[in-house]
């Protein structure tokens, strides 16, 4: 009896802990109802991680209730109810040459001729109500168009800026060549001004040819619903041969959305707060702009950072020098670990970013995540070989709390053994590189006292060189055990 009471319990605690609402970032798309927004829109449909308040329809590509309508259509074809739909002010009566071609173009599989005198609220009423129900900070705007209702919207209620998280604008980086500014350089120029966090995303020149017949054709493949919506679309250019629009513009903001660390940041020289798309690789979006079609995709989670942190400003100068290249070299995760294994190291070390290098490939080579790696480290307990166990454990996750990692002093080796899933491997850093590590630390000594600052400061410059030049994928003996 007492028993099962137990075990209703249980499953009352299970049921209750996860009946809690996850917590997530607001989101308004503001788009021009370009057709790079049509896929844009379906494919920030699928981020689980933001709650989608409202679409928004400014002047450019089709007057907004023109786009308004196409939006409109496009939800109800995908299932989706609730979001709110807002029209802004018609700007453009010199109308974008483009705007003929637009109209002709599908807006989803479901699309019928706009109803007559179909009318919706106006966009700034909808941005304001977004705004004003909101935390601070808690509102991403995803403006695939110029910022003019926005600027509407702020210059009427300026305190509504402390809502606003970040911008995620598509836009040359030259901003003022941008044809997103040039729809509306006076909107723009009033939220480039303001304190927000604004980040332009552009296609870069010889990256655009995105949409090749493979990748096409793995689209159709998927067959859901989010999928044959954009091949509907896709298929409309094929047939026309219209490869001019088949490129990756405005799906690079939803692609960023979804995950910013697969691309490269640059900052505004001038301003800071502004950031700029500077390099992305094609594959690794494909591969997650499949993912997201597919309903595979799942957001990095942090246990503290909703993004771990890459701008300059946090970092200082000896790490920003090599920061970039760390991240374009090896990824973002291995400078993200390299970073926290530093700090809990508490000085930047030769062995522990060996270690950090270590524990990363081994994840990778057990296809294993987190917590759930058994090691046993053959480094043992002495100072500076025994450093490598923090990298490795930051690396896997694999903490003495969780009973997880073995230190053996049996022998004094940089390697360990890794077993996930009835499968082990032991890693061994190889012997040469092993050796040179061991010499320069030597000479340190010998020049320096361990005590000095020049010691530290020269053992800091070695570690930042070795993390530079090692490749976790090539520095290591494998040996399957």
């Amino acid at each position: 009896m007492k028993s099962n009471t137990f075990i209703q319990i249980a499953l009352l605690l299970v049921i209750t802990i996860n009946s809690f609402p996850q917590s997530k970032d607001l989101l308004v798309i503001d788009t021009d109802a370009g057709t790079d927004d049509y896929r844009a829109i379906i494919l920030i449909t699928q981020l689980k991680q933001y709650d989608l308040k409202a679409i928004t329809l400014s002047d450019g590509t089709l007057f907004p209730d023109k786009g308004a309508w196409r939006v409109e259509t496009l939800l109800k074809c995908l299932g989706i109810e609730h979001i709110q739909i807002g029209v802004g002010k018609k700007t453009m009566y010199n109308k974008p040459f483009w705007r003929k071609y637009a109209e002709n173009v599908p807006w989803s599989s479901c699309y019928t001729s706009p109803v007559s005198n179909k009318s919706y609220p106006l966009a700034k009423n909808i941005l304001t109500s977004v705004l004003e129900d909101a935390k601070n900070k808690s509102v991403t705007i995803a403006c695939l168009g110029s910022m003019s209702n926005l600027y509407e919207t702020l210059k009427e209620n300026q305190h509504l800026i402390n809502k606003i998280k970040q911008i995620i604008w598509y836009n040359s980086s030259d901003i003022n060549y941008g044809t997103n500014y040039i729809f509306e350089p006076k909107a723009a120029n009033f939220i480039l001004e303001k304190n927000i966090s604004i980040y332009i995303v552009n296609a870069i020149k010889h990256k655009k040819n995105f949409y090749s017949d493979n990748f096409v054709k793995s689209i159709r493949s998927l067959n859901t619903k989010h999928a044959n919506e954009i091949y509907y679309q896709l298929k409309y250019f094929y047939d026309l041969n219209d490869t001019t629009h088949l490129k990756c513009w405005d799906e690079l903001c939803a692609l960023y959305l979804a995950n910013p660390n697969l691309f490269t940041l640059k900052e505004n020289v001038k301003e800071p707060r502004l950031k700029f798309i500077s390099d992305y690789e094609v594959e690794k979006l494909q591969k997650l702009y499949l993912e997201l079609l597919a309903g595979t995709y799942r957001p990095q989670k942090h246990v503290i950072f909703s993004i771990f942190p890459t701008d300059s400003i946090f970092f200082p100068d000896d790490i920003n020098e090599i920061k970039d290249e760390i991240i374009k070299k090896y990824g973002y995760k291995e400078f993200m670990l390299g970073t926290l294994t530093s700090e809990i190291h508490n000085h930047l070390g030769i062995y522990s970013i060996v270690g950090m290098k270590m524990g990363l490939y081994a994840c990778e080579i057990l296809n294993a995540s987190k917590n759930q790696i058994k090691i046993t480290s053959y480094t043992g307990n002495t100072l500076p070989l025994s450093c490598m166990n923090d990298g490795i454990m930051v690396a896997t996750g694999s903490t003495p709390a969780y009973n997880l990692l073995t230190i053996s002093d049996s022998i004094a080796e940089p390697s360990a053994k890794f077993c996930f899933k009835q499968k082990c491997i032991k890693l061994t850093l190889k012997k040469d590189i092993y050796l040179s590590i061991q010499n320069e630390i030597q000479d340190a000594v010998y020049k320096y006292t361990i005590s000095s600052s020049e010691y530290w400061k020269t053992i800091r410059k070695l570690a930042l060189h070795y993390w530079l030049i090692l490749d976790r994928n090539s520095v290591f003996e494998l040996e399957h055990q």
